[in-house]
């Protein structure tokens, strides 16, 4: 991590949650992701959904994933 980065970081740190969640989107939004970033993403939810079929991680229903993400939403308000 170059110095620059290293003392952006150290700055987008100290923003509430909120801003960087914000800043991380908007960054993704400009951004071009590389290859290796998105096969370790790939990779991520390939072993996500192996848990799921051995039954190490449970399946949540899509409606109650919904409603979760709503509440937590209402949490931060």
């Amino acid at each position: 991590m170059s110095i620059a980065v290293a003392h952006l970081l150290a700055e987008a740190l100290l923003l509430p949650s909120e801003s960087q969640t914000e800043l991380v989107e908007a960054l993704l939004e400009h951004s071009e992701p590389s290859r290796d970033f998105l096969d370790h993403q790939l990779g991520i939810v390939m072993q996500r959904m192996q848990n799921v079929r051995d039954g190490t991680s449970p399946l949540i229903a899509a409606e109650d994933a919904h409603n979760r993400v709503l509440e937590s939403l209402k949490l931060r308000a």
